[in-house]
């Protein structure tokens, strides 16, 4: 079903005001203007105008994304008297706010008496105003687009890939997707870099974003590159992944997040296939304890997505989608790594290792390798997070890395 979104300018979203004779009298408090006006990546401001039968001395504005415990507070400058007028601007980072994010806010009124007067909660979109908009939905995901019938056959494409994933890890895997998402599909770079997190120059300058969760259930494609496919069938599995063991704790290892977004893709691509055979031949696997983290080293990145990839699929075709579908369960309660080995394939981190490697025709490993440095993060999918290296271009490396998560799962 596609429908069209139809958007304000780029320059106010909305406004909304109640003028005198309109808004409810509580307490002798009338408010004559409650607003709010949005640029995209650039700002947000609200605006405050009321009267009262007695003293205003007191103007609070509290604003936050819906659904979210976390609220801003802001006590804004004002002249405090029977009638008063506030605002406020808040500035915006490139990618700070997702698109398509409800907000929320009202104002609260302290008044001489000690009385106090909150306004009605307004709501708006923060969406991307610059496009205009279609939209593609199929089952749970909703694919939005613009341009014109290329992009438009685009959209359908990566909607078709987007379903045939879903369907691939609830058959395979056994873990379904647990509340609708967004797929923001761009025409190219320079449009999208204003939903992306801005990281240096030097790295800016040299990588190429080809996919990036900005959100527990909004992933951005950069739909004009060849690996788009790829890209939304990696990115959209680890949302379903990330709800699937959403918990206040700590995430799931690294091997077992990446290797499944490698498994939802489908074959695993020539060159970390050739890596992974060319390791199994020198007997020069990284261990699974080094898998939990990224590879510091930039020679290693075909290994290492090749090598969660075997070890995932190693686990499915011992042990079954049932026992994936527990341990992921498990990981959501919160578990450790160790832990959740433990309680769902009775296996060590150390003893895994040992298991997958002689299912590849290897013998016990003579000394473990060392848990691996992290490489710099491009995104957050966690605090201090690290970036997935399948949807972008580091230049120079020849290196694919995606972006990852923002903070919102830890919330």
């Amino acid at each position: 079903m596609r429908t069209k979104l139809s958007v304000a300018g780029i320059g106010v979203v909305a406004v909304l005001a109640w003028w005198a004779l309109a808004a409810a009298a509580q307490g002798g408090v009338r408010v004559l203007e409650s607003s709010h006006t949005v640029r995209f990546a650039e700002r947000v401001a609200f605006h405050l105008i009321a009267e009262s039968d007695e003293p205003i001395e007191g103007v609070t504005l509290y604003w936050r994304q819906q659904g979210e415990a976390l609220t801003t507070r802001i006590v804004p400058d004002f002249t405090p008297g029977r009638r008063v007028e506030a605002s406020y601007e808040r500035p915006l980072e490139r990618g700070e706010i997702p698109p398509g994010t409800p907000m929320e806010y009202y104002w609260r009124l302290d008044l001489a008496s000690g009385a106090r007067f909150d306004t009605d909660p307004q709501s708006f979109v923060y969406e991307d105003d610059r496009f205009d908009w279609q939209s593609l939905k199929a089952g749970q995901i909703t694919v939005l687009y613009y341009g014109d019938a290329a992009d438009a056959a685009l959209a359908e494409d990566l909607s078709r890939r987007g379903a045939e994933v879903l369907e691939r890890l609830q058959q395979e895997v056994g873990v379904t997707l647990e509340k609708p998402v967004r797929v923001y599909v761009y025409r190219n770079a320079q449009d999208m870099a204003a939903v992306l997190s801005p990281r240096s120059q030097g790295f800016d300058e040299r990588v190429l974003t080809l996919g990036v969760a900005v959100g527990e259930d909004v992933l951005v494609i950069l739909g004009g590159h060849p690996a788009a496919r790829d890209t939304i069938a990696h990115e959209l599995s680890h949302i379903v992944v990330g709800l699937a063991t959403k918990n206040p704790y700590a995430p799931p290892p690294r091997w077992l997040d990446e290797g499944l977004a490698m498994y939802a893709q489908g074959e695993l691509p020539e060159e970390n296939a050739w890596a992974l055979k060319e390791a199994i031949r020198r007997d020069s696997l990284l261990s699974v304890r080094s898998l939990s983290g990224y590879t510091g080293d930039p020679h290693q990145v075909d290994l290492y997505y090749g090598e969660v990839y075997s070890l995932v699929d190693f686990l499915l075709r011992t042990y079954g989608r049932e026992k994936m579908a527990e341990l992921l369960r498990v990981f959501k309660q919160g578990a450790v790594q160790e832990q959740a080995l433990r309680q769902v394939y009775g296996l060590t981190v150390d003893e895994l290792d040992a298991a997958w490697r002689e299912s590849l025709g290897l013998g016990p490993r003579a000394t473990l390798a060392p848990v691996t440095t992290a490489v710099p993060a491009q995104g957050q999918r966690e605090p201090a997070s690290q970036p997935c290296p399948t949807a972008a271009m580091l230049a120079g490396l020849g290196i694919v890395a995606a972006g990852v998560w923002r903070a919102l799962r830890a919330a």
